[in-house]
C-alpha cells in the first residue's frame, strides 16, 4: 500500500498485509499520518495487539479494555507516557507521570486551579482573544487555518488563564516551535532534552517570578493560585511550579491546536453543519463532544507494573501500552455507526479527555476554548471551504492532527 505524502516528498510505502501493519505500528510512523483508515483492521485483529516498534509495546483496541487500564493504574502506571520513552525533565512530570498517593497528593493541589469556575471567570478574555484572531482575517478571504487561528488560540488561552501577559505570546510560541520541531528531533539523549527545554523553563521560572513580586491578592489565575497552594503541608518549590506549568502548556497546546483542525477541517467539508452553527449557535457544545468522538486527537503510554492477562494474552510486568483514545470513540461495539457524525447521538461517553484518575485536569479550558472558536469564528466567517487545490496534511502523533488547513471565505 502507497502512502502519498502530501508535502511534495516521496511517497511513503506502508506494509502490505494488516499483519505487518500491526507490528510496525507507531506514533511516528511517516506511513501512518491519518490512523483512521487502519483502526478498524487493528481491531479486529483483537482486543490486545503487539507492535514490535520502539522496543516493543501492546495496543488495546476496545473501549472497554482501554477504559479498563486507564481506570487501573496499580497495574498501568504512567511513569512513561510516550513510546519510545524520554525524560523530558530532571524529576517526573508533575502531576501526569506520577501514581499513587503521590499523583493524588498534586490532583487536590492543582484540581482547584482548573475548575469551572475558574473557567467561567477567564471566559470574556478567552472569548476576545477569540476575536482578535480570527479578525484580521475576515479581510483576506482566506487563511492558513492551522497557523493562523488553531496555533494562536490555544496560547494565547494558556496565557489568560495563567497570568502571563499577552506581550508573551511570541516567544512562547516561539520557544515552543523551536523545541518540538529543532530541540527535541536533534535530543539524542535525555540530558539533550534537558538542555532543549531550557528557554521554556526559564521562560515559566521568569512568569513565576514576576507574579510573586507583583503580589497574588485577589488574583484567579493558575500562578497566583499555584503561590497560594498547598502541596503535602507545603507550599511547592520554584521547581515544582515550573514543572507543572511546563506541563500543562505540553499538555493543552498542541492537543488543542490538534482538536481546531481536525474539528474545522471536517466542518470545511459540512457547509451544513456550519449553517447549523450560524442559526443554532445553542448546539456547538453538542457538535464539539461528537466531533471530539469521532476525532479525539490523544494518544499516551501505560507501563505494567504486575502481570495481568486479558483476552488470554499476558502482559508481563515491564511491558508497555499504547492507549489511543480515538479507537475507543470508534468501537462499534460502544456507538452505533462510529465513524458517522451524529449530532443526534445518544450515548456521549466519549473518551477524549481520558478517564480514571489522570483524565485531563484542562479538560474544561480545552472545551471552552472549542466552543468560543466555533462560536466566534462562525460569528465573522459564516461559510467556508477548503481552498481548492489544497490538500490538508495529517499526522499521527500524540496529538494526532492535521498541519496545514487552507481555508476560502464565503
Amino acid at each position: 500500500m502507497t502512502v502519498v505524502d502530501g508535502t511534495g516528498g516521496p511517497a511513503v510505502q506502508a506494509p502490505a498485509t494488516p499483519e505487518e501493519r500491526a507490528r510496525h505500528w507507531s506514533l511516528y510512523q511517516p506511513w501512518l499520518k491519518d490512523p483512521v483508515e487502519y483502526w478498524d483492521e487493528l481491531r479486529e485483529l483483537g482486543p490486545v495487539v503487539r507492535s514490535e516498534e520502539g522496543g516493543g509495546f501492546w495496543i488495546l483496541t476496545r473501549y472497554e479494555d482501554i477504559e479498563w487500564a486507564a481506570r487501573t493504574p496499580e497495574i498501568f502506571s504512567s511513569a512513561e507516557l510516550v513510546i519510545p520513552h524520554r525524560q523530558l525533565f530532571p524529576e517526573k512530570q508533575i502531576p501526569i507521570q506520577l501514581d499513587g498517593e503521590e499523583h493524588r497528593q498534586w490532583r487536590r493541589t492543582l484540581s482547584n486551579l482548573f475548575d469551572p469556575r475558574v473557567v467561567n471567570h477567564f471566559t470574556p478574555q478567552l472569548r476576545q482573544a477569540a476575536a482578535d484572531a480570527v479578525e484580521p482575517l475576515v479581510a483576506k478571504g482566506h487563511s492558513e487555518f492551522v497557523q493562523d487561528f488553531a496555533t494562536v488560540l490555544p496560547a494565547e488561552a494558556f496565557l489568560i488563564n495563567f497570568g502571563i501577559g499577552r506581550e508573551h505570546l511570541q516567544p512562547l510560541l516561539d520557544h515552543k516551535h523551536w523545541l518540538r520541531h529543532v530541540g527535541i528531533p536533534n535530543a539524542r539523549t535525555d540530558e539533550d532534552l534537558r538542555k532543549a527545554n531550557q528557554p521554556l523553563w526559564q521562560f515559566f521560572s521568569d512568569a513565576v517570578d514576576r507574579r510573586r513580586a507583583e503580589g497574588t491578592e485577589g488574583r484567579e489565575d493558575v500562578i497566583s493560585k499555584l503561590l497560594e497552594a498547598e502541596y503535602d503541608g507545603r507550599r511547592p518549590t520554584q521547581d515544582e511550579m515550573v514543572n507543572a506549568l511546563f506541563v500543562s502548556m505540553l499538555a493543552s497546546l498542541d492537543t488543542t491546536t490538534s482538536a481546531l483542525g481536525l474539528i474545522f477541517l471536517y466542518l470545511a467539508e459540512h457547509p451544513e453543519v456550519q449553517d447549523v452553527i450560524r442559526t443554532n449557535p445553542e448546539r456547538i457544545p453538542t457538535i464539539v463532544e461528537e466531533l471530539l468522538r469521532h476525532s479525539p486527537v490523544s494518544s499516551t503510554g501505560r507501563l505494567v507494573t504486575q502481570d495481568v492477562e486479558r483476552h488470554g494474552v499476558t502482559l508481563r510486568k515491564g511491558d508497555r501500552v499504547l492507549l489511543s483514545w480515538g479507537l475507543s470513540g470508534l468501537d462499534p461495539q460502544v456507538f452505533k455507526c462510529p465513524h458517522q457524525v451524529d449530532f443526534e447521538r445518544e450515548s456521549t461517553r466519549q473518551l477524549a479527555f481520558g478517564i480514571g484518575p489522570h483524565r485531563c485536569l484542562g479538560m474544561h479550558v480545552a472545551r471552552r476554548i472549542l466552543q468560543i472558536a466555533l462560536e466566534e469564528w462562525h460569528t465573522r466567517i459564516p461559510s467556508y471551504r477548503l481552498t481548492p487545490g489544497t490538500t490538508p496534511v495529517h499526522h499521527y502523533s500524540p496529538a494526532r492532527g492535521v498541519h496545514n488547513l487552507d481555508l476560502t471565505f464565503g
